[in-house]
């Protein structure tokens, strides 16, 4: 049975604005359970608001307009398993609410623009990911939130955009490098005439200690009919291994890899959901088969990360224990 450690399991999404993360998080939600998982977002560590942002000419992807070093302690006391008082910023407006209390849950995930950036915050995460979707999709999904839930316009978002390319390319976009995994969707080749994100492509970049197992036998199972290369696995010398993902991955196939991955997570089979790679599209629900299985492709590691601290925490107590006796 995972998540019954000590401490929560931190894990950490960062991204660029527009990158899924909110899409990622909420998925982490569903499938683990919202039980399971406290969510916070980075964003309510700005240090200014929509309209001082303006009157300072700064944009929130500058470290400099963020309580960094709060967002950092805050994260220390979380692992520790204390309560914090956190600020929380509104998005439909630009404003700050109300500060509120955050108890920590078994899995604590926290999702933004900086939670790589200093070697403070690198060295709180059992599991950090990197959103780096290709850009044609990353700008296309923000125009399609901010204009749909924040209130600005499409020419505001695209005015926006430019502003904040210099800031992305110099503090958030070089975190990729020292992320345990970096999640990269890809438009497929007739993206272009046929714009449909659930068949995007997805590489996944494997840099974490704990190694993804071996899919060859699930990508056997079924013949090409189920697969076939809609799904490699490459393992990299450098201990960075590929993973790669064909938007056109069947629903047999799918479903071969997902039985393959379960056997290696016996304990947290009663996790397994029909929630996996469901997706809000404005008002439709929809699924996407390269969704689930990046999904599941998270929860793998959670679940490995959080039998490994527990496994830590009881031989630290029988070494305190026997310290003890003698």
């Amino acid at each position: 049975m995972p998540f019954r450690t000590g401490r929560p399991i931190m894990l950490c999404l960062v991204g660029d604005s527009g990158a899924g993360k909110s899409t990622l998080s909420r998925g982490c939600l569903e499938i683990l359970g919202k039980d399971k998982v406290v969510d916070i977002c980075m964003d309510d560590y700005h240090s200014l608001g929509r309209v001082g942002r303006q009157e300072r000419g700064i944009t929130a992807l500058h470290p400099d307009c963020n309580h960094l070093d709060l967002l950092a302690q805050h994260i220390r006391l979380l692992r520790q398993g204390e309560k914090i008082f956190k600020p929380v910023y509104d998005h439909t407006d630009g404003t700050f609410g109300p500060p509120a209390f955050v108890t920590p849950g078994p899995i604590m995930l926290i999702h933004g623009l900086h939670g790589l950036y200093t070697a403070e915050l690198r060295r709180h995460w059992d599991v950090s990911v990197f959103l780096d979707p290709h850009p044609t999709l990353r700008i296309a999904w923000k125009i399609k939130r901010d204009v749909g839930k924040r209130g600005y316009t499409r020419e505001e978002v695209i005015r926006q955009l430019e502003e904040r390319r210099r800031d992305s390319e110099a503090y958030v976009m070089p975190q990729r490098e020292r992320a345990d995994i970096v999640i990269s969707f890809c438009p497929p080749d007739d993206y272009e005439h046929n714009p449909d994100d659930s068949r995007l492509n997805v590489n996944i970049t494997l840099r974490h200690p704990i190694p993804l197992p071996d899919l060859e036998e699930a990508l056997g199972m079924g013949g090409k009919k189920s697969g076939g290369t809609d799904l490699t696995l490459m393992r990299g010398d450098d201990g960075a291994d590929e993973l790669q993902i064909r938007g056109r991955i069947s629903d047999a196939a799918t479903l071969n890899i997902e039985n393959r991955m379960w056997d290696h997570m016996a304990g947290a089979r009663h996790l397994r959901s029909n929630r996996l790679g469901v997706y809000q599209d404005v008002d439709v629900q929809r699924r996407s088969n390269p969704l689930a299985v990046t999904q599941l492709v998270l929860t793998y590691y959670l679940v490995k990360v959080s039998a490994l601290v527990l496994k830590q925490e009881q031989l630290h107590a029988e070494a305190a224990a026997a310290g003890g006796i003698r």
